[in-house]
């Protein structure tokens, strides 16, 4: 597959937009103070994110394919997202770590939404 010929490339990274955005809002409110339940909240949406990263795992060699992504940047997508899917829920989670985190996930995204 050339750039751009992955017509099912956008269900893929939409679903991961979406994770992302409730990421921020769960971070967001743990910094205020909210707590979350590890069996109501945290366990069903890092199952819900792995879901998603599974099903992008799918497409992994056409993403691979794409100018500027490499299996380094693709992994490091995936981990960081998993990391995120958790520490998004505690209040304690450096600031900056998850900024750094939530920044590459949100620009290689943006990069592959741009390659569709």
């Amino acid at each position: 597959m050339s750039e751009g010929t992955c017509p099912k490339l956008q269900d893929y990274i939409k679903p991961l937009n979406e994770d992302l955005v409730k990421i921020e809002t769960f971070f967001n409110a743990a910094k205020k103070g909210k707590e979350f339940n590890f069996v109501l909240d945290i366990q069903p949406f890092t199952e819900h994110v792995d879901l998603h990263l599974s099903q992008l795992n799918d497409i992994k060699n056409h993403i691979l394919s794409l100018p500027l992504m490499n299996e380094l940047k693709f992994k490091l997508l995936v981990l960081h997202l998993r990391e995120l899917s958790v520490e998004c829920f505690f209040d304690k989670t450096s600031k900056k770590v998850y900024l750094d985190k939530f920044k590459a996930v949100q620009h290689d995204l943006h990069y592959l939404e741009r390659k569709l």
